[in-house]
Order: C-alpha cells, then structure tokens, then sequence
C-alpha cells in the first residue's frame, strides 16, 4: 500500500503543481488513499520531495530523486 501511494504521490506532483500538503491530501483521497496529514507529511519527507518556486512565483512540490 504503501509504495503504490509513494508512486502515486510522484504522479500527481508531475502531473500538477501542487501547493500545499492539504492538496496533496485531497488528490490522495480523490484516487482511494483514506491518509491523514501526517500521513503525507511522512511520505514528503521519505521521497525526498521539496517545494521550489515555479516561473509564476508560487511554489510547489517537486521530486529531487
């Protein structure tokens, strides 16, 4: 569970600029991972994901793997 979750997160970090680990949160829950924040805030963390600003000068969460 959770390295489908792990490949999941990367997906949805390439796929849109996300912001906030609540957003994050909700694209989970919207694909079937019932997680907490804290949850999320782990697998940040384990994936070595970091936020960097984007052209329009607001940030989001890239991979540095």
């Amino acid at each position: 569970m959770k390295r489908k979750r792990h490949a999941l997160i990367l997906e949805l970090i390439q796929q849109y600029e996300i912001t906030t680990q609540d957003e994050l949160l909700a694209k989970l829950r919207e694909n079937g991972f019932e997680v907490t924040q804290a949850t999320v805030s782990r697998d940040i963390r384990e994936l070595g994901i970091h936020k960097v600003r984007a052209e329009n000068g607001k940030y989001h969460y890239v991979s540095m793997q």
